[in-house]
């Protein structure tokens, strides 16, 4: 039995009388502490996955203690500047001794695979009258409109387009990529002043 569990923004395997190190915690050491973002966990084959997190399940555990660990050193320095900076840093952890792995008593799987499955045989074709009535609403639902991809064209042409009442959509651009230029702009100008 194994649970993966989040705590600190880290994810960890637990097991049951493992050790861990973890972020440090706000607590004493000797207290209990308890991780409810289970995201996934396994029992004698049945696997329990998370969506994102697994409901009703638990990680227990003990405060061991506190420390830090090992020593890291930053250094930086730039090339014929004089600049260099050199810096230790040691991250502080708590250690934890897992208690035990609280799992719910109904699989996840099958509550989400039957959710899953009801949908499935209504929306087959079927000679029956009821899900053909249930399936007529939602295609008469109205579709979403759908938006033109966004113009690419320079603020200045933006701003004499808007000025003279063109439409951004319908002129062609020569710039990089078909990017709309001023130039453009004003050859659009001059054919609808030609008109």
């Amino acid at each position: 039995m194994y649970a993966i569990f989040r705590a600190q923004g880290k994810q960890f395997r637990a097991v049951e009388d493992a050790v861990l190190r973890i972020p440090s915690l706000a607590a004493e050491p000797g207290d209990t502490v308890k991780f409810d973002d289970v995201l996934l966990a396994e029992q004698d084959g049945d696997v329990h996955v998370g969506a994102p997190c697994v409901a009703g399940a638990s990680v227990a555990a003990e405060v061991m203690n506190h420390g830090r660990g090992d020593k890291i050193v930053v250094y930086k320095m730039k090339r014929r500047k004089g600049y260099r900076r050199k810096q230790g840093h040691r991250q502080g952890y708590t250690e934890i001794r897992i208690l035990g792995i609280d799992l719910p008593d109904e699989p996840q799987e099958a509550g989400a695979t039957s959710a899953a499955a009801a949908p499935g045989p209504e929306a087959s074709p079927k000679p029956g009258a009821a899900p053909k009535a249930e399936a007529a609403p939602e295609a008469e639902a109205a579709p979403e409109p759908v938006e033109p991809p966004p113009v690419d064209i320079t603020p200045v042409a933006r701003k004499l387009a808007e000025e003279h009442g063109l439409d951004p959509g319908a002129i062609e651009g020569t710039g990089k990529d078909g990017r709309i230029v001023k130039s453009d702009v004003d050859k659009a100008i001059a054919a609808k002043e030609g008109d």
